[in-house]
């Protein structure tokens, strides 16, 4: 059996979900992280020419969200029926709400965007998702079950820790979050993981 491969770049982005994934699963897999800009070798070898891209001896992926799916969908974590994958999926797709104009403001380094940022559009998603959190038992976000949702949002709120600008103060206003925050990182494997990471800029 051939081992899995996730192919992305030495940062966390939109690679690092499909990455948690494997943590928490315990299964061994290649984390190929690749300078940028891509070679064309693998430019041709990946589905889109792009990363993040995945291969095992069943499939090839691109997307990140689709090789997350596939990753989650293995472990169980992505619901028992259709409401519960459909509320799954829905969290799992809000983080690029977040992603798109913080990365915006920050790679232009345009200062009134990312304050902006970080007074009002994050502020907002917080407090929706926070209300929701509260509603779901504070615990879980689908269910009062652990499933996808759950390392796809805790990976949005560790981006908001791991980023610089002091960007995690933004979460400060919103105590379950915090805690919810805590507690999905203190998973074993994922702790282990989280300890042993590489420092990167994103």
């Amino acid at each position: 059996m051939s081992t899995p491969t996730l192919f992305y770049f030495d940062g966390r982005a939109r690679g690092e979900v499909s990455r948690l994934l494997f943590a928490y699963s315990g299964n061994k897999y290649t984390d190929s992280r690749n300078p940028f800009p891509l070679q064309d070798e693998l430019i041709e070898k990946s589905t889109f020419g792009k990363l993040p891209y995945y291969e095992d001896e069943n499939v090839h992926l691109a997307q990140s969200v689709a090789i997350e799916f596939y990753l989650a969908d293995h472990l169980g974590l992505t619901g028992s029926n259709t409401i519960e994958k459909a509320q799954i999926l829905q969290y799992t797709l809000l983080p690029g709400d977040l992603y798109v104009p913080y990365f915006a403001a920050f790679l232009a380094n345009d200062e009134p965007a990312l304050k902006t940022f970080a007074s009002e559009t994050s502020p907002k998603v917080f407090k929706k998702l926070e209300a929701l959190l509260i509603k779901a038992g504070g615990s879980y976000l689908v269910n009062n079950k652990f499933s996808w949702a759950d390392i796809s949002i805790f990976n949005l709120l560790d981006f908001f820790h791991q980023q610089p600008g002091n960007l995690v103060e933004v979460l400060q206003p919103f105590p379950t979050l915090l805690a919810y925050h805590k507690k999905i990182g203190s998973i074993p494997q994922i702790a282990e993981y989280l300890k042993n990471r590489a420092t990167t800029v994103f």
